[in-house]
């Protein structure tokens, strides 16, 4: 995923003059090639095809209640989007995004986990705040995020999507290297959100129970932990010489956090399993508890 460009050492790639840019990056702050150059993404190259065709045979056995095709691509899907969000929660984890790419197909194939809108909706907003390309939005990056968005609270029935998008917004406009004018992308999140408060929208699903609230707090309460006493992240981004920030890192990890309680909110006890999001906190959590990934240094 990440792509390396050769700058000059004084250069920056979030000043206000940008290094000279190639590829994707020349359009967009938000989007990340899978480069092949890394190892990592060679191997997602290779295990996502074989994830495809496992779930494509799990049809073909009479296991699954679907189509060969169907099966194939949202295995392959949810595997992809568990991998890439857990990459955005946790940089310097690689074998963490493996771990929840198959805890995710495994759950699509038990559990029919296939919703990954909100995944990517996550997606969008961890890279708008901890800024893993170098770069700060565009404003067709600002716009697309936020009709992304908005779109998406009303797809799913979320409304809470929108004020964590706000948060996200927010954020980036007061971290380091500021991008002041998501001040404005956050209160149009509101305005939209209080809108659809006025629909029939609804906020708290009736199926709460305690458990859901104890469970919600636990995994709260580790990440915020987690967030404490998190090491200055050794990654690079991927357009400049510069380490990712841990504060950003460290808010986005927070926004991705927010986005799974919401979901859980609104959504009732049903949005435990189905969406990947959850499963990459999870792995997050796991992975800094007891170390299923171990920790990787790597030079990108």
């Amino acid at each position: 995923m990440r792509e390396r460009l050769h700058v000059g050492e004084t250069l920056n790639a979030m000043t206000d003059t940008p290094p000279n840019l190639t590829g994707v990056y020349r359009y967009t702050s938000i989007a990340r090639p899978i480069d092949p150059a890394f190892l990592t993404n060679r191997a997602l190259l290779v295990v996502l095809p074989l994830l495809a065709l496992s779930s494509a045979g799990l049809v073909l056995l009479g296991y699954l209640d679907d189509s060969p095709l169907s099966a194939s691509l949202g295995g392959a899907l949810v595997a992809f989007a568990a991998w890439a969000l857990t990459r955005e929660l946790a940089p310097d984890h690689d074998g963490a995004a493996f771990v929840a790419l198959a805890l995710a197909w495994a759950a699509n194939v038990a559990l029919d986990m296939r919703q990954v809108l909100l995944v990517f909706v996550a997606l969008v907003l961890v890279r708008v705040v901890n800024r893993s390309t170098g770069l700060p939005a565009r404003p067709f990056d600002t716009l697309g995020v936020f009709g992304f968005c908005a779109w998406a609270a009303v797809a799913t029935g979320q409304p809470l999507i929108l004020p964590v998008a706000a948060l996200a917004f927010a954020l980036d406009a007061v971290l380091e290297k500021p991008l002041r004018v998501h001040y404005l992308a956050a209160g149009a999140c509101l305005v939209v959100f209080a809108w659809l408060l006025t629909s029939d929208h609804g906020l708290v699903a009736d199926d709460l129970t305690l458990r859901d609230g104890s469970l919600l707090g636990a995994f709260s309460l580790g990440i915020v932990l987690i967030v404490m006493a998190s090491p200055q992240p050794v990654s690079y981004c991927d357009v400049s010489p510069d380490r990712l920030d841990r504060v950003r890192v460290n808010a986005g990890l927070i926004v991705g956090l927010l986005l799974a309680v919401q979901a859980v909110v609104t959504g009732g006890e049903s949005a435990w399993r189905e969406t990947p999001v959850w499963v990459c906190l999870i792995v997050v959590l796991l992975d800094r508890l007891v170390g299923v990934d171990g920790y990787f240094h790597r030079r990108r």
